[in-house]
């Protein structure tokens, strides 16, 4: 990574976040994304001391066949990142599609419903039901809520952060690989598990804008889920066998064993197998079930401390 890059990201953050604030410019915030700027722009900073791999003589695929080839030819895309490892492209374009995406579903549903059924179901919790106070707040900000919603300035912003997001993520999960690699007795890179980590969910996430954005202009608004809508209207699990608001915790395990799950699961230990040194079969599969069983377990954790959300 380029360590004046990272500055600048930084610089910028701290920028937005301070005019945002001290409320230079009324009627939005920028805080989070801000300070977003500023945490990606210190990732970066450190990642720049992070040596890359030695590259040998192959030939490096370009950006438009890599992005393109991960869906047809995903063993030779992961073997030439071990060579040549990049990621910005990738994350760029899923940063984009998550806030066209979320603009499309905020249209199609409009800010007014998805925002107040938001708070409604955040004033349910039993620790706010009961917290007369919280209560007045939550209330008091709910027109305040509504109007950063409508935003598109702060809409931009969300993009931003969750461009930020998707950076620390597949950060957090190449270290993870990284070292799952080191305690088996492979070689792995930094660059080239961070490379495997962003084109694994590639492809997936260019299927979910897809089907999800066809399928939020087929359905009638009053049939999508204000809050799980805005995740996934792909029904490609055993999800529909079970009402939501009666077993939240056995609906998102289901809901999180659908056919592209697997389909990651199966992309990222090919990744792992031919994206590293010396990393076998048995060591690729083991890492990635090892951290789809952490996604499945945060997500049932979850549902069960905020059942309310998936009702």
């Amino acid at each position: 990574m380029n360590r004046l890059a990272g500055i600048i990201v930084a610089a910028i953050g701290f920028f937005v976040a301070v005019i945002s604030i001290v409320k230079i410019i009324p009627g939005f915030s920028l805080t989070v994304p801000g300070v977003m700027m500023i945490i990606l722009g210190g990732l970066i900073i450190g990642l720049s001391f992070v040596n890359r791999p030695d590259a040998e003589n192959a030939e490096r695929l370009s950006t438009p066949n890599t992005l393109v080839n991960i869906f047809f030819s995903p063993s030779e895309v992961f073997q030439n990142l071990r060579q040549h490892p990049r990621w910005l492209a990738a994350v760029a374009i899923m940063a984009i599609m998550t806030g066209v995406y979320t603009n499309l579903f905020m249209y199609r549903l409009t800010p007014e419903r998805v925002t107040n059924y938001a708070i409604d179901k955040t004033l349910e919790m039993p620790m706010i039901a009961g917290n007369e106070e919280a209560r007045k707040q939550i209330e008091a900000s709910r027109q305040e809520t509504l109007d950063e919603a409508k935003n598109p300035i702060s809409r931009a912003g969300q993009t931003v952060t969750s461009f930020a997001w998707s950076v620390i993520g597949f950060a957090v999960l190449a270290a993870i690989f990284l070292l799952f690699a080191i305690a088996m007795g492979g070689q792995l890179n930094f660059w080239q598990a961070f490379s495997i980590a962003v084109y694994a969910w590639f492809p997936i996430a260019v299927i979910q804008f897809v089907l999800n954005t066809v399928i939020l202009f087929i359905k009638e608004p009053t049939d999508i889920h204000p809050i799980m809508g805005q995740t996934s209207l792909i029904q490609d699990n055993l999800s529909f066998l079970v009402t939501p608001s009666e077993n939240p915790v056995i609906y998102t395990f289901l809901a999180m064993l659908g056919l592209l799950s697997f389909y990651w699961v199966w992309l990222n230990a090919t990744g792992l197998k031919n994206g590293g040194e010396r990393i076998s079969g048995s060591t690729a599969w083991t890492a990635t079930l090892v951290v789809f069983g952490i996604f499945v377990l945060i997500g049932v954790v979850s549902a069960f401390l905020f059942p309310s959300f998936i009702s």
